[in-house]
């Protein structure tokens, strides 16, 4: 039997349970796919108290909910993190970093042309920046992480789709297990050594966060029966102009015996680990 007790909640009632959030910490880790529309922002609360940040969506939406549970006057994010630059992912991170104190920026400087990537990159300056890779590894109040992608001389090449250059991140806190893609592709998740956490995670792992919002370009049925996730997340906008997320996708999730919980259906998706 796990230990965990997950708890999914639609945005109504997470509104309600973010008051623990302005303490020292609810003694819960708290992992919250935050409903931006078409693009990822993904919050976590650590037991006690710490906030993660991975990526920021395509508006500020983000950064208003970051205002709710971390006010204004003492903003602080422990590490924040950007898969990679697309404006999906990245907008709110701006905003954060302008308003609030950061104690460390992980990203890796790929070459792509975007406003909001360059003043993302300049606002890093005045913070602790880390370049992360593949197999490189942190803590943080209990909560251990590990880099699944991208390998280092992955990035010494050409990269034709910046997808590929995604930051993907393995999550373990006690029985609890969890890995979130960004906007992973089939190629990437096709060449990620799954063999580095392969140890770590007790039975199936618990939450995928299904990368680039339930696209048919990044579905690897050799990846998703290796890892056979319980609960399947996927960010997406409501009537997307992409056609996100693919039929076949979610089809061969259900099949595959992963419970599918999208935030164009549900809002804000909680899970609360004990």
């Amino acid at each position: 039997m796990r230990k965990t007790d997950l708890a999914i909640l639609v945005t109504f009632y997470v509104l309600f349970s973010f008051k623990s959030l302005f303490s020292v910490g609810s003694g819960d880790l708290e992992i919250t796919f935050w409903d931006v529309g078409q693009g990822d922002a993904i919050f976590i609360s650590t037991p006690h108290g710490k906030k993660i940040v991975i990526d920021g969506g395509d508006d500020f939406e983000a950064d208003y909910r970051m205002s709710k549970v971390n006010p204004f006057y003492s903003c602080y994010i422990d590490v924040l993190i950007l898969t990679h630059p697309h404006s999906d992912h990245i907008k709110s991170l701006n905003r954060m970093m302008q308003r609030c104190k950061v104690g460390s920026v992980m990203f890796n400087d790929v070459e792509f042309d975007s406003p909001y990537f360059s003043l993302f990159k300049e606002l890093s300056k005045e913070k602790n920046v880390r370049n992360i890779y593949a197999g490189d590894k942190f803590e943080i109040d209990g909560v251990s992480f590990k880099v699944l992608w991208p390998e280092k001389e992955f990035l010494q090449n050409k990269v034709a789709d910046i997808n590929d250059v995604s930051i993907v991140v393995f999550l373990d806190y006690g029985y609890f297990e969890a890995i979130f893609t960004g906007d992973a592709t089939e190629k990437v998740l096709g060449l990620m050594d799954y063999s580095f956490v392969q140890d770590d995670i007790d039975g199936d792992l618990d939450v995928l966060k299904i990368p680039h919002h339930g696209s048919k370009y990044s579905l690897h049925k050799a990846f998703y029966n290796k890892t056979n996730p319980e609960k399947c997340v996927i960010s997406v906008g409501k009537d997307n102009k992409f056609g996100h997320p693919s039929s076949e996708v979610v089809n061969f999730l259900k099949d595959q015996g992963c419970e599918v919980l999208r935030t164009d259906e549900i809002g804000d998706i909680r899970i609360l680990v004990h």
